[in-house]
């Protein structure tokens, strides 16, 4: 069954991660900097040089997974806006519903499913999606607590999008590191995807033992209104992501034209829960991370089952 041989092992992991943090008392922030300045530029490096794509088809998807993260953006925002938030709570529910973890749960899952080439075409979708998530993801980030122009300006401080510019100018140039060197890289990259999957499983955690047990406890009631507030919108995102994530993808990959293989890996990776860069993002720019933990919890749970059928969907 799909569920056995794609899915669970992936929340073996996972789970693991939670573990880690529970008996472990590891801060989190510690790998959720790691991830996000060292092993996912890493990760990002590697993928586009281990595997050359064209221009032209890097492009396509790039476009593609920018109107995805446009439209879900469009919708988070509407959906703040009916529920009368405030701009940084808008912002928070949009960075939950908009980014696919195409990378740390996304490729595991194409790997399992589709075999090595659908690995390359998810190695393409993360390229993508990192480079959507390195621009308008820090802009959505920092814009509910910054002016525009600061906004935009932080965006070319994460290395993520270094990671897409550097790679294809050495490719271009033909003037890629040393064999060295580029096994350097190639283990950090490696790294990413394991360590990607025991962070959401410490973020899990977190929200789990940390903000679900106080519901149940003798404290004041604005305070559990408050979690409740933030269960909605969290639920919400997660909604907006996995279900507005796969029937946009559905409509786009006709628009777009993509052939069998690869159309089956981008709506996989649209549908994917919210990426745990969407919480990093939140934490380091102070935009709400509570909701956006919800959501990843939330939508992470619902995968076991959505994916599991949108895998069944596509054969």
């Amino acid at each position: 069954m799909i569920v056995t041989k794609v899915v669970l092992p992936v929340f073996f992991i996972i789970f693991l991660g939670a573990l880690l943090r529970r008996l472990g008392k590891v801060d989190e922030r510690v790998f959720s900097r790691t991830q996000l300045y060292v092993l996912s530029p890493a990760l990002i490096f590697m993928a586009m040089t281990e595997n050359n794509a064209g221009t032209l088809i890097l492009l396509k998807v790039l476009l593609f997974v920018a109107t995805v993260s446009v439209i879900l953006l469009a919708l988070a925002q509407a959906t703040g806006f009916l529920f009368k938030e405030d701009r940084v709570t808008r912002n928070a529910i949009s960075l939950a519903s908009m980014f696919s973890n195409s990378g740390f749960y996304g490729i595991p899952v194409c790997m399992l499913a589709f075999g090595e080439r659908g690995v390359v075409y998810a190695a393409i979708f993360v390229a993508g999606s990192s480079t959507v998530q390195s621009t308008l993801g820090v802009f959505v980030a920092n814009a509910g607590k910054k002016k525009t122009l600061e906004a935009i300006a932080t965006v070319f401080k994460v290395p993520m999008l270094h990671a897409i510019i550097v790679s294809k100018l050495l490719l271009h140039f033909d003037m890629l590191p040393p064999e060295s060197f580029m096994k350097m890289i190639n283990m950090l990259g490696h790294s990413a995807i394991p360590l990607g999957l025991l962070l959401l499983g410490m973020q899990l955690e977190k929200i789990v033992f940390q903000r679900f047990a106080g519901l149940g406890q003798d404290v004041e009631q604005i305070s559990i209104k408050k979690k409740r507030k933030e269960l909605l919108q969290g639920a919400s995102a997660a909604m907006i992501k996995i279900g507005g994530g796969f029937v946009v993808a559905l409509l786009l990959v006709r628009i777009f034209g993509f052939n069998s293989l690869i159309r089956k890996v981008l709506i996989v990776e649209a549908a994917m829960p919210t990426a745990v860069n969407a919480v990093v993002l939140a934490t380091e720019f102070d935009c709400r991370p509570e909701i956006v933990t919800v959501g990843i919890l939330t939508a992470t749970i619902a995968s076991i089952v959505t994916i599991t059928m949108i895998l069944n969907y596509l054969g």
